[in-house]
């Protein structure tokens, strides 16, 4: 930011409650580095001295500068009234979302909640060239993709996408409905929020105050006739038992489940109240994916982890000499890290696993999994460890290292 510094200091306490403050070029500022650094979301942190300014890029948060405290409160006014929200109300979280033709940019999705020292935003990016971005694109291998596109022409049954928040979930369930929007198939989204308009798609908006819930749009949607239904998430009892039912009666349903990884799909199901013989008959297959932060390539040096890493990891000791680490330099911002890639775990629900997912233990089903030649998170992490790809901190971090 070489600008807002400046602007900021030209900008003086006594403008506070002016026209005079540039509130808007600072807001655009913002708006503007974050896009160019690749940020996925802004924090704006009011507190005792000032505002801090963070960028949420390739999974790490970077401080850029800071706001005097008296001009918290017009950026904040200023975001609310693009997102349009209750500009008065300050004692109470909201949501909201500015469109790229409002910003002039990406479409954005705001998060506020009140703090001790004001309110906290969170802005996420939501860059529509994501929308369109196809399988190939998000690295999926060959064999992996063709596998991908025998499940989504299947007529009925349910895929599901898990991992953690920000591992890419939903980026991957756009590509998959991008590979069928051409084709002659009624396809319906019930998302919350709808981070990506898609041409030729019916797209519906959660909204749980009015009583509109992810169980009841979908039970509406069944009198729709569809042929493809995306559940943004199952996060309950009743989501989980209509989805199903809908993979049941002849629709593909295509949702999100947070999960460990693949083998815990089952247990996660289990605590949503679904039999297991149920949910094994129905389910297709189960993408468990992570993102992990690349090493920067200019910084690069060896690395010398704690023996309980390499121990979890299951690396031997003397194929310490291959694992690489970044400390940070200029290129990188100082963040060691240079973009990330996905790793993704494929469990095919058919055979020996269906069974296995129906009555089988979870020791039984990963070594079944095993057998089937299923690649874990934790086996790709330790992979790229290896060839200096990533750093043992960040393959830790990646993968199920759980035992039998």
């Amino acid at each position: 930011m070489t600008q807002l510094p400046a602007l900021i200091e030209r900008a003086a306490p006594r403008d506070a409650d002016s026209d005079a403050v540039p509130v808007v070029r600072i807001q655009k500022m913002i708006f503007a580095e974050a896009a160019s650094l690749g940020a996925s979301d802004i924090h704006i942190e009011p507190g005792r001295s000032g505002t801090r300014i963070r960028y949420r890029v390739n999974g790490l948060l970077q401080q850029t500068t800071d706001l005097p405290r008296w001009m918290h409160d017009n950026l904040a006014v200023r975001i609310k009234v693009l997102a349009n929200l209750d500009v008065a109300d300050r004692r109470a979280p909201h949501d909201g979302h500015i469109s790229a033709e409002t910003a002039g940019g990406d479409d954005y999705r705001v998060s506020t909640v009140p703090t001790r020292w004001g309110e906290k935003l969170v802005i996420r990016l939501l860059r529509r060239a994501r929308a369109a971005m196809s399988l190939a694109e998000l690295g999926f291998s060959q064999p992996v993709e063709e596998k991908l596109h025998a499940w989504i022409r299947r007529s009925q049954g349910i895929l599901f996408v898990v991992g953690p928040t920000g591992s890419g979930k939903t980026t991957t369930l756009y590509a998959l409905l991008n590979e069928l929007r051409d084709e002659p198939l009624n396809i319906v989204t019930i998302e919350d929020p709808i981070e990506y308009e898609i041409d030729r798609i019916t797209q519906i908006q959660v909204n749980e105050k009015s009583g509109l819930t992810f169980a009841r749009v979908l039970r509406a949607i069944l009198r729709q006739d569809p042929d493809v239904i995306l559940v943004g998430e199952i996060r309950d009892a009743d989501t989980a038992r209509t989805a199903v039912h809908a993979a049941m009666t002849g629709h593909l349903v295509l949702s999100t489940l947070h999960s460990t990884d693949s083998i815990c799909v089952m247990s996660r199901l289990t605590e949503l109240g679904i039999e297991r013989s149920m949910a094994a008959g129905v389910i297709l297959g189960v993408i468990a994916q992570r993102l992990v932060r690349l090493n920067c390539k200019r910084c690069l040096e060896p690395d010398y982890p704690r023996s309980v890493y390499l121990d979890c990891l299951g690396i031997s000791h003397q194929d310490q000499g291959r694992l690489r680490q970044s400390p940070g330099c200029p290129a990188c911002h100082f963040t060691g890290t240079h973009g990330r890639t996905g790793l993704y775990e494929l469990l095919d629900v058919k055979g020996r696993i269906r069974e296995l997912c129906a009555s089988g233990t979870e020791a039984e089903l990963r070594r079944a999994a095993h057998e089937a030649g299923v690649v874990t998170l934790a086996e790709q992490a330790v992979e790229l460890t290896l060839k200096g790809s990533i750093s043992v901190r960040d393959a830790y971090r990646s993968g199920y290292f759980g035992g039998e």
